[in-house]
């Protein structure tokens, strides 16, 4: 597949994602969040690439921001705290984290991210641990 016709094809599929959203991924958008995907290294990071490029969630895209997360998630467990507080924020964050625990990830990530969600919660955030651990064990089912 060629360059210009594989960026079509990326550009279309955040397409079809912008009607989750109500907002369209345009070209630029798409441009945008995938710049921007390398440079989520803190949850502000994710939480302004969430804001900003929601509707581009998708294909390649879509697999960096998992990828983003479980770096956040595996390699900063301590900057949890800060997640949440932007949780309170944009309730709809936590449903844009969770839904990147996903198949894509390596089982060792995956692994990890259970380990730490059960066994080293911060305070104030059972809930969205428990979450984590229902995520991770969703890429554990099979796919039907």
């Amino acid at each position: 597949m060629s360059w210009p016709i594989a960026c079509l094809v990326a550009v279309l599929g955040c397409l079809s994602m912008s009607l989750a959203y109500g907002k369209a991924c345009t070209e630029h958008d798409a441009v945008g969040a995938d710049a921007m995907v390398d440079r989520i290294t803190t949850w502000n990071a994710a939480s302004v690439a969430f804001t900003k490029y929601g509707q581009c969630d998708d294909g390649d895209i879509g697999e960096g921001y998992s990828e983003a997360i479980a770096r956040l998630l595996v390699d900063r467990w301590n900057t949890l705290p800060r997640l949440g507080q932007l949780i309170k924020r944009n309730p709809s964050l936590k449903g844009f984290v969770l839904r990147h625990i996903d198949s894509t990830l390596d089982t060792a990530d995956l692994d990890k991210i259970k380990g730490l969600s059960t066994s080293s919660c911060p305070s104030g955030m059972e809930t969205f641990c428990k979450a984590l651990t229902h995520a991770v064990l969703q890429t554990e089912q099979p796919t039907k």
